[in-house]
Protein backbone atom coordinates (compact mmCIF):
# COMPACT_ATOMS: atom_id res chain seq x y z
CA UNK A 1 0.00 0.00 0.00
CA UNK A 2 1.28 3.47 -0.86
CA UNK A 3 0.83 6.37 1.54
CA UNK A 4 0.21 9.99 0.58
CA UNK A 5 3.01 12.51 1.28
CA UNK A 6 0.70 14.50 3.56
CA UNK A 7 -0.15 11.43 5.63
CA UNK A 8 3.54 10.57 5.95
CA UNK A 9 4.26 14.16 7.03
CA UNK A 10 1.51 13.93 9.67
CA UNK A 11 2.93 10.66 11.03
CA UNK A 12 6.41 12.20 11.26
CA UNK A 13 4.97 15.30 12.95
CA UNK A 14 3.15 13.15 15.52
CA UNK A 15 6.36 11.25 16.27
CA UNK A 16 8.43 14.43 16.66
CA UNK A 17 5.77 16.14 18.78
CA UNK A 18 5.44 13.11 21.08
CA UNK A 19 9.23 12.87 21.31
CA UNK A 20 9.40 16.52 22.42
CA UNK A 21 6.83 15.79 25.13
CA UNK A 22 8.96 12.94 26.47
CA UNK A 23 12.16 15.02 26.27
CA UNK A 24 10.54 17.92 28.10
CA UNK A 25 9.24 15.47 30.68
CA UNK A 26 12.89 14.67 31.38
CA UNK A 27 13.55 18.38 31.85
CA UNK A 28 10.67 18.50 34.31
CA UNK A 29 12.20 15.67 36.32
CA UNK A 30 15.81 16.86 36.38
CA UNK A 31 14.80 20.39 37.35
CA UNK A 32 12.52 19.16 40.12
CA UNK A 33 9.50 20.84 38.54
CA UNK A 34 7.19 17.83 38.67
CA UNK A 35 4.95 19.58 41.19
CA UNK A 36 5.25 22.98 39.56
CA UNK A 37 1.56 22.38 38.83
CA UNK A 38 0.32 20.47 41.89
CA UNK A 39 -3.15 19.85 40.44
CA UNK A 40 -4.45 18.42 37.17
CA UNK A 41 -5.59 19.22 34.47
CA UNK A 42 -5.41 22.89 35.57
CA UNK A 43 -2.33 24.43 37.15
CA UNK A 44 -2.86 26.10 40.54
CA UNK A 45 -6.54 26.09 39.63
CA UNK A 46 -5.98 28.13 36.47
CA UNK A 47 -5.54 27.47 32.79
CA UNK A 48 -2.75 30.09 32.54
CA UNK A 49 -1.13 30.37 35.98
CA UNK A 50 1.59 32.73 37.12
CA UNK A 51 4.80 31.69 35.46
CA UNK A 52 7.41 31.11 38.15
CA UNK A 53 10.25 28.87 36.84
CA UNK A 54 8.91 25.52 38.11
CA UNK A 55 5.37 26.27 36.94
CA UNK A 56 6.64 27.45 33.55
CA UNK A 57 8.56 24.21 33.00
CA UNK A 58 5.68 21.93 34.03
CA UNK A 59 3.08 23.96 32.13
CA UNK A 60 5.22 23.83 28.97
CA UNK A 61 5.23 20.04 29.30
CA UNK A 62 1.44 19.99 29.44
CA UNK A 63 1.14 22.43 26.53
CA UNK A 64 3.39 20.24 24.40
CA UNK A 65 1.27 17.23 25.40
CA UNK A 66 -1.88 19.00 24.17
CA UNK A 67 -0.23 19.90 20.86
CA UNK A 68 1.06 16.36 20.48
CA UNK A 69 -2.41 15.01 21.26
CA UNK A 70 -3.92 16.96 18.38
CA UNK A 71 -1.42 15.53 15.89
CA UNK A 72 -1.87 12.02 17.28
CA UNK A 73 -5.68 12.29 17.06
CA UNK A 74 -5.41 13.50 13.46
CA UNK A 75 -3.11 10.57 12.62
CA UNK A 76 -5.48 8.03 14.15
CA UNK A 77 -8.53 9.47 12.38
CA UNK A 78 -6.77 9.66 9.00
CA UNK A 79 -5.58 6.07 9.41
CA UNK A 80 -9.08 4.82 10.21
CA UNK A 81 -10.56 6.78 7.33
CA UNK A 82 -8.07 5.94 4.58
CA UNK A 83 -5.61 3.18 5.50
CA UNK A 84 -7.48 0.70 7.69
CA UNK A 85 -7.08 -1.97 4.98
CA UNK A 86 -3.42 -2.26 6.00
CA UNK A 87 -3.75 -4.23 9.23
CA UNK A 88 -0.29 -3.24 10.47
CA UNK A 89 -1.14 0.44 10.21
CA UNK A 90 -4.63 -0.08 11.63
CA UNK A 91 -3.42 -1.88 14.78
CA UNK A 92 -0.68 0.67 15.34
CA UNK A 93 -3.27 3.45 15.11
CA UNK A 94 -5.49 1.63 17.61
CA UNK A 95 -2.51 1.19 19.95
CA UNK A 96 -1.73 4.91 19.72
CA UNK A 97 -5.40 5.75 20.36
CA UNK A 98 -5.25 3.72 23.60
CA UNK A 99 -1.78 4.74 24.77
CA UNK A 100 -2.23 8.51 24.41
CA UNK A 101 -5.26 8.97 26.70
CA UNK A 102 -3.73 6.44 29.08
CA UNK A 103 -0.64 8.66 29.20
CA UNK A 104 -2.81 11.59 30.28
CA UNK A 105 -4.35 9.49 33.05
CA UNK A 106 -0.94 8.32 34.24
CA UNK A 107 0.32 11.91 34.22
CA UNK A 108 -2.61 12.93 36.40
CA UNK A 109 -1.93 10.07 38.82
CA UNK A 110 1.76 10.94 39.04
CA UNK A 111 0.98 14.56 39.94
CA UNK A 112 -1.88 13.83 42.33
CA UNK A 113 0.18 11.25 44.25
CA UNK A 114 3.15 13.66 44.35
CA UNK A 115 5.59 11.75 42.14
CA UNK A 116 6.00 8.27 43.69
CA UNK A 117 8.85 6.50 41.85
CA UNK A 118 6.68 3.54 40.79
CA UNK A 119 4.18 5.79 39.03
CA UNK A 120 6.93 7.96 37.55
CA UNK A 121 8.37 4.78 36.01
CA UNK A 122 4.99 3.59 34.68
CA UNK A 123 4.32 7.06 33.25
CA UNK A 124 7.60 6.98 31.34
CA UNK A 125 7.05 3.36 30.24
CA UNK A 126 3.73 4.23 28.64
CA UNK A 127 5.27 7.29 26.97
CA UNK A 128 8.04 5.17 25.48
CA UNK A 129 5.51 2.59 24.23
CA UNK A 130 3.64 5.42 22.54
CA UNK A 131 6.89 6.56 20.92
CA UNK A 132 7.55 2.98 19.82
CA UNK A 133 4.15 2.65 18.14
CA UNK A 134 4.61 5.97 16.32
CA UNK A 135 8.17 5.02 15.34
CA UNK A 136 7.05 1.72 13.80
CA UNK A 137 4.25 3.56 11.99
CA UNK A 138 6.80 6.06 10.65
CA UNK A 139 9.01 3.19 9.45
CA UNK A 140 6.08 1.53 7.66
CA UNK A 141 4.97 4.70 5.86
CA UNK A 142 8.61 5.40 4.87
CA UNK A 143 9.37 1.82 3.74
CA UNK A 144 6.03 0.02 3.18
CA UNK A 145 7.77 -3.26 2.34
CA UNK A 146 9.56 -3.72 5.68
CA UNK A 147 8.97 -7.00 7.47
CA UNK A 148 8.10 -8.86 4.28
CA UNK A 149 11.47 -10.24 3.19
CA UNK A 150 13.07 -13.64 3.91
CA UNK A 151 13.94 -14.70 7.43
CA UNK A 152 17.29 -14.08 9.10
CA UNK A 153 18.28 -15.51 12.47
CA UNK A 154 20.22 -12.44 13.61
CA UNK A 155 17.05 -10.37 13.82
CA UNK A 156 16.43 -11.77 17.30
CA UNK A 157 19.40 -9.65 18.36
CA UNK A 158 17.49 -6.55 17.26
CA UNK A 159 14.47 -7.65 19.30
CA UNK A 160 16.71 -8.32 22.33
CA UNK A 161 18.29 -4.87 21.91
CA UNK A 162 14.85 -3.25 21.87
CA UNK A 163 13.67 -5.14 24.95
CA UNK A 164 16.91 -4.39 26.75
CA UNK A 165 16.76 -0.70 25.89
CA UNK A 166 13.22 -0.53 27.24
CA UNK A 167 14.32 -2.14 30.52
CA UNK A 168 17.23 0.31 30.65
CA UNK A 169 14.84 3.24 30.22
CA UNK A 170 12.65 1.99 33.05
CA UNK A 171 15.61 1.50 35.37
CA UNK A 172 16.76 5.04 34.58
CA UNK A 173 13.29 6.39 35.33
CA UNK A 174 13.28 4.56 38.66
CA UNK A 175 16.70 6.03 39.50
CA UNK A 176 15.29 9.53 38.96
CA UNK A 177 12.04 8.76 40.74
CA UNK A 178 13.93 7.38 43.76
CA UNK A 179 16.12 10.54 43.84
CA UNK A 180 19.23 8.40 43.29
CA UNK A 181 20.52 10.32 40.26
CA UNK A 182 23.38 11.93 42.19
CA UNK A 183 24.01 8.99 44.54
CA UNK A 184 27.21 7.95 42.70
CA UNK A 185 29.84 10.64 42.39
CA UNK A 186 32.19 8.82 40.00
CA UNK A 187 32.15 6.79 36.79
CA UNK A 188 32.18 3.90 35.94
CA UNK A 189 32.43 2.97 39.63
CA UNK A 190 30.07 4.51 42.11
CA UNK A 191 32.61 6.48 44.15
CA UNK A 192 36.12 7.75 43.65
CA UNK A 193 38.98 5.25 44.04
CA UNK A 194 39.77 4.55 47.69
CA UNK A 195 36.13 4.61 48.82
CA UNK A 196 35.07 1.20 50.21
CA UNK A 197 33.05 -0.77 47.66
CA UNK A 198 30.52 -1.68 50.36
CA UNK A 199 29.39 1.97 50.23
CA UNK A 200 27.38 1.18 47.11
CA UNK A 201 25.19 -1.29 49.00
CA UNK A 202 23.18 1.53 50.54
CA UNK A 203 19.85 2.30 48.92
CA UNK A 204 20.70 5.26 46.66
CA UNK A 205 24.06 4.06 45.31
CA UNK A 206 22.72 0.53 44.94
CA UNK A 207 19.86 1.74 42.72
CA UNK A 208 22.22 3.88 40.64
CA UNK A 209 24.79 1.10 40.18
CA UNK A 210 22.10 -1.42 39.21
CA UNK A 211 21.17 0.94 36.38
CA UNK A 212 24.80 0.99 35.23
CA UNK A 213 25.03 -2.80 35.28
CA UNK A 214 21.90 -3.02 33.17
CA UNK A 215 23.38 -0.43 30.79
CA UNK A 216 26.55 -2.52 30.38
CA UNK A 217 24.63 -5.69 29.54
CA UNK A 218 22.24 -3.94 27.17
CA UNK A 219 25.14 -2.07 25.59
CA UNK A 220 26.81 -5.29 24.50
CA UNK A 221 23.55 -6.49 22.90
CA UNK A 222 23.00 -3.17 21.12
CA UNK A 223 26.54 -3.08 19.71
CA UNK A 224 26.31 -6.67 18.45
CA UNK A 225 22.86 -5.99 16.93
CA UNK A 226 24.16 -2.88 15.15
CA UNK A 227 27.16 -4.83 13.84
CA UNK A 228 24.93 -7.57 12.43
CA UNK A 229 22.53 -5.01 10.96
CA UNK A 230 25.43 -3.35 9.16
CA UNK A 231 26.61 -6.70 7.81
CA UNK A 232 23.10 -7.36 6.44
CA UNK A 233 22.47 -3.78 5.34
CA UNK A 234 21.55 -4.89 1.80
CA UNK A 235 18.69 -7.05 3.09
CA UNK A 236 16.33 -4.14 3.68
CA UNK A 237 16.20 -0.42 2.88
CA UNK A 238 17.35 1.80 5.71
CA UNK A 239 19.00 -1.01 7.66
CA UNK A 240 22.56 0.28 7.25
CA UNK A 241 21.62 3.86 8.07
CA UNK A 242 19.75 2.81 11.20
CA UNK A 243 22.64 0.58 12.29
CA UNK A 244 25.08 3.51 12.12
CA UNK A 245 22.62 5.94 13.74
CA UNK A 246 21.85 3.55 16.60
CA UNK A 247 25.53 2.90 17.26
CA UNK A 248 26.39 6.61 17.26
CA UNK A 249 23.50 7.46 19.58
CA UNK A 250 24.43 4.64 21.94
CA UNK A 251 28.04 5.79 22.32
CA UNK A 252 26.84 9.39 22.73
CA UNK A 253 24.58 8.17 25.52
CA UNK A 254 27.54 6.49 27.24
CA UNK A 255 29.50 9.75 27.08
CA UNK A 256 26.61 11.77 28.46
CA UNK A 257 26.04 9.21 31.22
CA UNK A 258 29.68 9.51 32.23
CA UNK A 259 29.53 13.30 32.00
CA UNK A 260 26.82 13.45 34.66
CA UNK A 261 28.98 12.51 37.68
CA UNK A 262 32.25 13.74 36.13
CA UNK A 263 30.84 17.28 35.67
CA UNK A 264 29.19 17.31 39.08
CA UNK A 265 25.75 16.65 37.50
CA UNK A 266 25.66 19.82 35.48
CA UNK A 267 22.21 20.83 34.17
CA UNK A 268 23.07 20.16 30.50
CA UNK A 269 24.17 16.59 31.27
CA UNK A 270 21.17 15.89 33.48
CA UNK A 271 18.80 17.09 30.77
CA UNK A 272 20.57 15.44 27.85
CA UNK A 273 20.75 11.97 29.42
CA UNK A 274 16.99 11.10 29.35
CA UNK A 275 16.54 12.92 26.03
CA UNK A 276 19.22 10.90 24.25
CA UNK A 277 17.93 7.73 25.97
CA UNK A 278 14.54 8.26 24.31
CA UNK A 279 16.26 8.98 20.98
CA UNK A 280 18.19 5.71 21.34
CA UNK A 281 14.92 3.88 22.06
CA UNK A 282 13.30 5.25 18.91
CA UNK A 283 16.35 4.32 16.85
CA UNK A 284 16.51 0.76 18.23
CA UNK A 285 12.77 0.30 17.65
CA UNK A 286 13.13 1.55 14.06
CA UNK A 287 16.07 -0.82 13.51
CA UNK A 288 14.02 -3.72 14.88
CA UNK A 289 11.00 -2.82 12.74
CA UNK A 290 13.13 -2.84 9.59
CA UNK A 291 15.03 -5.99 10.53
CA UNK A 292 12.17 -8.12 11.83
CA UNK A 293 11.16 -11.06 9.66
CA UNK A 294 7.71 -12.51 10.31
CA UNK A 295 8.59 -15.73 8.50
CA UNK A 296 11.07 -16.85 11.16
CA UNK A 297 9.83 -20.16 12.61
CA UNK A 298 10.56 -19.15 16.19
CA UNK A 299 9.08 -15.73 15.66
CA UNK A 300 6.03 -17.31 14.07
CA UNK A 301 5.46 -19.49 17.13
CA UNK A 302 5.72 -16.50 19.46
CA UNK A 303 3.33 -14.50 17.30
CA UNK A 304 0.88 -17.39 17.17
CA UNK A 305 0.96 -17.81 20.94
CA UNK A 306 0.30 -14.09 21.31
CA UNK A 307 -2.43 -14.32 18.66
CA UNK A 308 -4.16 -17.08 20.63
CA UNK A 309 -4.57 -14.62 23.53
CA UNK A 310 -6.45 -12.09 21.32
CA UNK A 311 -4.40 -9.10 22.58
CA UNK A 312 -6.73 -6.46 21.11
CA UNK A 313 -9.67 -7.83 23.11
CA UNK A 314 -7.42 -8.25 26.14
CA UNK A 315 -6.40 -4.57 26.12
CA UNK A 316 -10.03 -3.43 26.20
CA UNK A 317 -10.89 -5.88 29.00
CA UNK A 318 -7.94 -4.66 31.06
CA UNK A 319 -9.05 -1.07 30.56
CA UNK A 320 -12.47 -1.92 32.01
CA UNK A 321 -10.80 -3.69 34.94
CA UNK A 322 -8.78 -0.53 35.56
CA UNK A 323 -11.97 1.52 35.57
CA UNK A 324 -13.44 -0.78 38.22
CA UNK A 325 -10.29 -0.45 40.35
CA UNK A 326 -10.17 3.34 40.15
CA UNK A 327 -13.84 3.70 41.02
CA UNK A 328 -13.58 1.23 43.89
CA UNK A 329 -10.48 2.94 45.29
CA UNK A 330 -12.07 6.40 44.88
CA UNK A 331 -8.82 7.39 43.25
CA UNK A 332 -5.58 5.72 42.35
CA UNK A 333 -5.36 2.05 43.43
CA UNK A 334 -2.33 0.80 45.39
CA UNK A 335 0.45 0.10 42.92
CA UNK A 336 1.05 -3.53 43.92
CA UNK A 337 -2.64 -4.48 43.74
CA UNK A 338 -3.00 -2.69 40.41
CA UNK A 339 0.00 -4.49 38.90
CA UNK A 340 -1.17 -7.90 40.17
CA UNK A 341 -4.69 -7.34 38.84
CA UNK A 342 -3.46 -6.32 35.39
CA UNK A 343 -1.04 -9.25 35.17
CA UNK A 344 -3.59 -11.76 36.46
CA UNK A 345 -6.37 -10.26 34.36
CA UNK A 346 -4.24 -10.38 31.21
CA UNK A 347 -3.38 -14.03 31.85
CA UNK A 348 -7.03 -14.97 32.48
CA UNK A 349 -8.21 -13.15 29.36
CA UNK A 350 -5.46 -14.67 27.23
CA UNK A 351 -6.09 -18.15 28.58
CA UNK A 352 -9.82 -17.92 27.90
CA UNK A 353 -9.15 -16.73 24.34
CA UNK A 354 -6.73 -19.59 23.71
CA UNK A 355 -9.33 -22.14 24.83
CA UNK A 356 -11.90 -20.38 22.67
CA UNK A 357 -9.61 -20.84 19.67
CA UNK A 358 -9.55 -24.58 20.41
CA UNK A 359 -13.30 -25.07 20.74
CA UNK A 360 -14.12 -22.79 17.78
CA UNK A 361 -11.54 -24.23 15.39
CA UNK A 362 -14.19 -25.93 13.22
CA UNK A 363 -16.11 -22.66 12.83
CA UNK A 364 -12.92 -20.68 12.19
CA UNK A 365 -12.00 -22.99 9.31
CA UNK A 366 -15.23 -22.09 7.48
CA UNK A 367 -15.00 -18.31 7.95
CA UNK A 368 -12.84 -16.10 5.72
CA UNK A 369 -12.19 -13.73 8.61
CA UNK A 370 -10.75 -16.42 10.88
CA UNK A 371 -9.41 -19.19 8.66
CA UNK A 372 -5.86 -17.83 8.94
CA UNK A 373 -5.82 -18.10 12.73
CA UNK A 374 -3.16 -20.44 14.19
CA UNK A 375 -5.38 -23.52 14.63
CA UNK A 376 -7.39 -23.58 11.36
CA UNK A 377 -4.17 -22.74 9.49
CA UNK A 378 -2.50 -25.70 11.30
CA UNK A 379 0.45 -23.60 12.50
CA UNK A 380 -0.17 -24.55 16.13
CA UNK A 381 -1.37 -27.92 17.42
CA UNK A 382 -4.60 -28.22 19.38
CA UNK A 383 -2.65 -29.53 22.39
CA UNK A 384 -0.53 -26.37 22.49
CA UNK A 385 -3.64 -24.18 22.45
CA UNK A 386 -5.26 -26.14 25.29
CA UNK A 387 -2.18 -26.27 27.50
CA UNK A 388 -1.43 -22.60 26.81
CA UNK A 389 -4.97 -21.67 27.88
CA UNK A 390 -4.89 -23.85 31.01
CA UNK A 391 -1.43 -22.59 32.01
CA UNK A 392 -2.41 -18.93 31.64
CA UNK A 393 -5.58 -19.38 33.68
CA UNK A 394 -3.71 -21.28 36.40
CA UNK A 395 -1.13 -18.51 36.55
CA UNK A 396 -3.90 -15.89 36.70
CA UNK A 397 -5.62 -17.62 39.62
CA UNK A 398 -2.38 -17.88 41.62
CA UNK A 399 -1.39 -14.25 41.02
CA UNK A 400 -4.83 -12.87 41.88
CA UNK A 401 -5.35 -15.12 44.90
CA UNK A 402 -1.92 -14.39 46.38
CA UNK A 403 -1.57 -10.69 45.64
CA UNK A 404 -5.21 -9.51 45.72
CA UNK A 405 -7.87 -11.81 47.17
CA UNK A 406 -9.74 -15.04 46.52
CA UNK A 407 -12.91 -13.29 45.27
CA UNK A 408 -11.03 -11.53 42.46
CA UNK A 409 -9.32 -14.81 41.50
CA UNK A 410 -12.61 -16.73 41.53
CA UNK A 411 -14.34 -14.09 39.39
CA UNK A 412 -11.55 -14.21 36.80
CA UNK A 413 -11.70 -17.98 36.49
CA UNK A 414 -15.51 -17.88 36.59
CA UNK A 415 -15.40 -15.52 33.59
CA UNK A 416 -13.26 -18.01 31.67
CA UNK A 417 -15.58 -20.92 32.49
CA UNK A 418 -18.68 -18.93 31.50
CA UNK A 419 -17.04 -17.82 28.23
CA UNK A 420 -16.06 -21.36 27.26
CA UNK A 421 -18.85 -23.54 28.66
CA UNK A 422 -21.87 -21.26 28.31
CA UNK A 423 -21.08 -19.03 25.34
CA UNK A 424 -18.60 -20.92 23.15
CA UNK A 425 -19.89 -24.48 23.51
CA UNK A 426 -23.61 -23.81 23.98
CA UNK A 427 -25.10 -20.41 23.16
CA UNK A 428 -22.99 -19.48 20.14
CA UNK A 429 -24.12 -22.54 18.22
CA UNK A 430 -27.78 -22.69 19.28
CA UNK A 431 -29.47 -19.28 19.59
CA UNK A 432 -29.53 -15.85 17.97
CA UNK A 433 -29.39 -14.36 21.47
CA UNK A 434 -25.96 -15.94 22.00
CA UNK A 435 -24.06 -12.70 22.39
CA UNK A 436 -26.73 -11.18 24.66
CA UNK A 437 -26.28 -13.80 27.37
CA UNK A 438 -22.71 -14.74 26.50
CA UNK A 439 -21.66 -11.10 26.74
CA UNK A 440 -21.69 -11.50 30.52
CA UNK A 441 -18.23 -13.07 30.24
CA UNK A 442 -16.79 -9.84 28.83
CA UNK A 443 -18.43 -7.85 31.63
CA UNK A 444 -16.51 -9.70 34.37
CA UNK A 445 -13.21 -7.65 34.33
CA UNK A 446 -14.57 -4.56 36.15
CA UNK A 447 -15.94 -6.91 38.83
CA UNK A 448 -12.47 -8.42 39.15
CA UNK A 449 -10.95 -4.95 39.46
CA UNK A 450 -13.52 -3.88 42.05
CA UNK A 451 -13.11 -7.07 44.08
CA UNK A 452 -9.31 -6.75 44.01
CA UNK A 453 -9.64 -3.40 45.82
CA UNK A 454 -12.56 -4.00 48.18
CA UNK A 455 -12.84 -7.78 48.54
CA UNK A 456 -16.59 -7.47 47.83
CA UNK A 457 -19.07 -6.24 45.21
CA UNK A 458 -21.65 -3.47 45.53
CA UNK A 459 -24.15 -1.63 43.33
CA UNK A 460 -21.56 0.45 41.47
CA UNK A 461 -19.61 -2.68 40.53
CA UNK A 462 -22.74 -4.30 39.13
CA UNK A 463 -23.57 -1.12 37.20
CA UNK A 464 -20.16 -1.35 35.51
CA UNK A 465 -21.02 -4.95 34.71
CA UNK A 466 -24.39 -3.87 33.28
CA UNK A 467 -22.85 -1.17 31.08
CA UNK A 468 -20.57 -3.69 29.37
CA UNK A 469 -23.35 -6.30 29.29
CA UNK A 470 -25.62 -3.94 27.32
CA UNK A 471 -22.74 -2.55 25.22
CA UNK A 472 -21.68 -5.98 23.96
CA UNK A 473 -24.68 -6.81 21.70
CA UNK A 474 -24.60 -3.40 20.01
CA UNK A 475 -20.86 -3.75 19.43
CA UNK A 476 -20.87 -7.37 18.29
CA UNK A 477 -23.95 -7.20 16.07
CA UNK A 478 -22.33 -4.33 14.12
CA UNK A 479 -19.44 -6.71 13.43
CA UNK A 480 -21.90 -9.48 12.60
CA UNK A 481 -23.48 -7.25 9.94
CA UNK A 482 -20.05 -6.85 8.36
CA UNK A 483 -19.31 -10.58 8.22
CA UNK A 484 -22.83 -11.96 7.94
CA UNK A 485 -21.83 -14.21 5.01
CA UNK A 486 -19.09 -15.76 7.13
CA UNK A 487 -21.49 -16.65 9.94
CA UNK A 488 -24.03 -18.00 7.47
CA UNK A 489 -21.38 -20.17 5.83
CA UNK A 490 -20.22 -21.47 9.24
CA UNK A 491 -23.78 -22.18 10.41
CA UNK A 492 -23.57 -19.81 13.39
CA UNK A 493 -27.02 -18.35 14.22
CA UNK A 494 -25.97 -14.74 14.68
CA UNK A 495 -28.84 -12.24 14.69
CA UNK A 496 -28.32 -10.89 11.13
CA UNK A 497 -28.36 -14.46 9.78
CA UNK A 498 -31.54 -15.43 11.65
CA UNK A 499 -33.59 -12.22 11.59
CA UNK A 500 -32.02 -10.04 8.89
CA UNK A 501 -30.16 -6.74 8.72
CA UNK A 502 -33.03 -4.38 9.57
CA UNK A 503 -34.04 -6.26 12.71
CA UNK A 504 -30.40 -6.27 13.76
CA UNK A 505 -30.14 -2.51 13.20
CA UNK A 506 -33.21 -1.97 15.39
CA UNK A 507 -31.67 -4.14 18.11
CA UNK A 508 -28.38 -2.22 17.94
CA UNK A 509 -30.29 1.04 18.39
CA UNK A 510 -32.21 -0.36 21.37
CA UNK A 511 -29.05 -1.50 23.17
CA UNK A 512 -27.16 1.70 22.34
CA UNK A 513 -30.06 3.73 23.75
CA UNK A 514 -30.08 1.65 26.94
CA UNK A 515 -26.50 2.64 27.69
CA UNK A 516 -27.29 6.30 28.32
CA UNK A 517 -29.56 5.79 31.37
CA UNK A 518 -27.21 3.10 32.71
CA UNK A 519 -24.21 5.41 32.55
CA UNK A 520 -26.22 8.22 34.17
CA UNK A 521 -27.26 5.85 36.95
CA UNK A 522 -23.58 5.11 37.56
CA UNK A 523 -23.01 8.85 37.92
CA UNK A 524 -25.65 8.97 40.66
CA UNK A 525 -24.82 5.75 42.48
CA UNK A 526 -21.06 5.79 41.97
CA UNK A 527 -20.35 9.25 43.27
CA UNK A 528 -18.67 10.34 40.05
CA UNK A 529 -18.23 13.97 39.01
CA UNK A 530 -19.00 16.20 36.09
CA UNK A 531 -16.07 15.08 33.95
CA UNK A 532 -17.57 11.59 33.81
CA UNK A 533 -21.10 12.98 33.40
CA UNK A 534 -20.14 15.07 30.38
CA UNK A 535 -18.29 12.15 28.81
CA UNK A 536 -21.20 9.75 29.42
CA UNK A 537 -23.75 12.09 27.86
CA UNK A 538 -21.65 13.01 24.81
CA UNK A 539 -20.42 9.48 24.14
CA UNK A 540 -23.88 7.99 24.68
CA UNK A 541 -25.58 10.52 22.41
CA UNK A 542 -23.04 9.85 19.66
CA UNK A 543 -23.56 6.09 20.00
CA UNK A 544 -27.32 6.54 19.57
CA UNK A 545 -26.73 8.82 16.56
CA UNK A 546 -24.46 6.25 14.92
CA UNK A 547 -26.99 3.47 15.56
CA UNK A 548 -29.82 5.61 14.16
CA UNK A 549 -27.81 6.35 11.02
CA UNK A 550 -27.25 2.62 10.61
CA UNK A 551 -30.98 2.00 10.83
CA UNK A 552 -31.71 4.71 8.26
CA UNK A 553 -28.97 3.62 5.86
CA UNK A 554 -30.04 1.75 2.78
CA UNK A 555 -28.75 -1.59 1.62
CA UNK A 556 -25.95 0.06 -0.38
CA UNK A 557 -24.54 2.02 2.58
CA UNK A 558 -25.39 -0.37 5.40
CA UNK A 559 -22.01 -2.12 5.37
CA UNK A 560 -20.12 1.18 5.64
CA UNK A 561 -22.34 2.35 8.49
CA UNK A 562 -21.99 -1.00 10.27
CA UNK A 563 -18.22 -0.56 10.14
CA UNK A 564 -18.57 2.96 11.54
CA UNK A 565 -20.77 1.72 14.40
CA UNK A 566 -18.35 -1.11 15.14
CA UNK A 567 -15.30 1.17 15.30
CA UNK A 568 -17.14 3.81 17.32
CA UNK A 569 -18.34 1.21 19.82
CA UNK A 570 -14.71 0.37 20.60
CA UNK A 571 -13.89 4.04 21.07
CA UNK A 572 -17.02 4.54 23.20
CA UNK A 573 -16.14 1.91 25.77
CA UNK A 574 -12.48 2.92 25.95
CA UNK A 575 -13.23 6.62 26.45
CA UNK A 576 -16.03 5.97 28.94
CA UNK A 577 -13.73 3.98 31.21
CA UNK A 578 -10.91 6.48 30.77
CA UNK A 579 -13.40 9.12 31.93
CA UNK A 580 -14.15 7.00 35.02
CA UNK A 581 -10.44 6.80 35.78
CA UNK A 582 -9.82 10.50 35.21
CA UNK A 583 -12.84 11.55 37.28
CA UNK A 584 -11.86 9.22 40.12
CA UNK A 585 -8.32 10.62 40.09
CA UNK A 586 -9.52 14.23 40.11
CA UNK A 587 -11.72 13.56 43.13
CA UNK A 588 -8.81 12.44 45.33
Amino acid sequence: MSFSPRYRALVYTSLVASFLVVVWGGVVRVTGSGLGCPDWPLCHGQFLPSLDPATRIEWTHRFLAIASGLTVAATVLWTLASYRADRRVLWLAIAVAVLYPLQAVLGAITVVLELPPEWVTVHLANAELLLAALTILAVIVRWPGVGRIPSAGWTWLAVAAAVGTFVLLLSGAYVRGANATTACSWWPLCNEPGVPILAILTAGPGVAMLHRYVAAIVGVIVVVACTEAWRHRRDAPGLGTLAIATGVIFFAQIAIGAANPLTGFSPWALGAHPAVASLLWCSVVALTAVAWRPSSSQGALVRDLVSLTKPAIMSLLLLTALGGMFLAARGVPPFGVLAATLIGGAAASGGASSLNHYFDRDIDERMRRTRHRPLPAHRVSTAVAVWWGVALNSFAFVVLAVFTNLLAAALAIGGTLFYILVYTLWLKRTTAQNIVIGGAAGAIPPLVGWAAITGSLDLSAWLLFAIIFFWTPAHFWALALLIRDDYERAGVPMLPVVRGDEATAWSILAYAASLLPLTLLLFIAGGLGYVYLAAAIILGALFIAYAFRLLRSGTVHRRAMARAVYLYSLLYLALLFVAIMVDSTLRL
